[in-house]
């Protein structure tokens, strides 16, 4: 058990972008079902999986929510109307759009908690700082929009400077058995007892997995390698498919 965004849930959560697109909803709903009878307390969104489709997913299977349960969801990003993949925005304005596109499709006054997804290892993009989106961010949580304010995609110094500057609620990088570039963050937020939810945690291509124990899947034993590594990471993978959402659950460290 780990505490996140202020409840006490299980390690084991569940990614919901694989649901964004070519999953009939009768699937998608049986999923999310699934998920939460088997114990899952964070669920990890975003509005741009689908332009919405994911959170309107989330809202048709749990509503009524769960008291706790950990929505999490992200910010920084915008719509092109010309049909392109949503694109990086950390303007003011587009970090409250999109935060009110979270609260209102969800059915929430408050958001559990967001992350900050960053494009890129650089501090600036198009005009604004990553100090600039973090305090915009901390400006959401004071004014009641969002519960806990969480990172991702982010270096090492980012997260040193923010938790710094304010609470830091969770960190969501690139992690797993065999991609630990981001070990070093991973490290700071163990020791300081930030929830760390590696996203890619079954590789994203990346060769390399731990050795199983008799009848565990490959995927089942890197689950319970990054279980295992820290106390402080929380597993976020994703399906479409019930009997793998149960596969993955099974994985203990």
């Amino acid at each position: 058990m780990i505490t996140i965004a202020g409840r006490t849930v299980s390690r084991k959560g569940f990614g919901a972008m694989q649901l964004r697109s070519g999953t009939e909803p009768e699937v998608a709903v049986a999923v999310l079902r699934r998920a939460v009878e088997l114990g899952v307390r964070v669920i990890d969104t975003a509005w741009f999986y689908g332009n919405d489709v994911v959170n309107r997913f989330i809202a048709d299977a749990l509503r009524p929510y769960p008291a706790d349960l950990v929505l999490a969801t992200k910010a920084g990003a915008r719509v092109e109307h010309d049909g392109l993949w949503p694109q990086p925005d950390y303007s003011p304005h587009q970090l409250r759009a999109g935060n009110d596109r979270d609260r209102i499709v969800l059915g929430l006054d408050t958001v559990p908690l967001t992350h900050l997804r960053w494009p890129n290892a650089d501090d600036s993009y198009d005009g604004v700082t990553f100090d600039q989106a973090f305090d915009t961010m901390l400006e959401m949580q004071a004014e009641g929009r969002i519960e806990h304010v969480g990172l991702s995609n982010v270096t090492l110094d980012q997260v040193r400077r923010a938790h710094a500057h304010g609470t830091v609620a969770s960190v969501s990088n690139l992690f797993s058995y065999g991609n630990q570039a981001d070990a070093p963050t991973l490290a700071f937020c163990t020791e300081h007892g930030i929830p760390y939810l590696p996203y890619g945690p079954l590789g994203y291509g990346a060769s390399g997995t731990p050795p199983a124990v008799p009848g565990q899947t490959s995927a089942q034993a890197q689950l319970a390698w990054l279980l295992h590594r820290s106390p402080v990471t929380v597993l976020i993978p994703g399906t479409s498919s019930v009997k793998h959402l149960e596969e993955n659950l099974a994985s203990r460290a």
